[in-house]
């Protein structure tokens, strides 16, 4: 499988850090946070991880990188929660970057919606399979 190329000082380099810190959480505290998309997504893409890896073991990272996969978590608990009652209801995943909230979420009924600038949903679409229940929108 050909890797996606992302280039230096872009929007699309932006998405790196968070993918970079699930990825990091569910390898550090896989009792606590897992993430199954960042391993897969990280491998699939042709950047330099150098300057990242250097830094994973500080505490500043470390704690920045658990802020974000909890508070992935409490949407993700709070969305499921919200489809216990609307099961059919749409996930909108405003911002959504190269995460994959809305499959976390998917109870089989529901419709996904992930929305980002266009150079974010070009990646996207290169990476990320879209179900039959899932729509990418561009904001313009």
């Amino acid at each position: 499988m050909e890797k996606v190329k992302i280039e230096k000082n872009t929007v699309q380099e932006t998405l790196i850090v968070p993918l970079y810190g699930r990825k990091m959480c569910s390898e550090k505290f896989p009792e606590l946070y897992m993430d199954i998309f960042a391993n897969r997504l990280c491998d699939r893409l042709d950047y330099d991880f150098s300057e990242l890896e250097k830094k994973k073991n500080s505490f500043l990272y470390e704690f920045g990188s658990l802020e974000a996969a909890m508070r992935q978590l409490d949407i993700i608990y709070e969305i499921k929660e919200y489809l216990s009652k609307y099961p059919k209801a749409t996930i909108v995943n405003l911002g959504c970057g190269l995460d994959e909230t809305g499959k976390t979420c998917d109870n089989g009924l529901c419709h996904i919606v992930n929305v980002d600038f266009p150079d974010v949903i070009s990646i996207r679409k290169q990476l990320i399979f879209e179900q039959d229940r899932e729509k990418m929108l561009l904001v313009i």
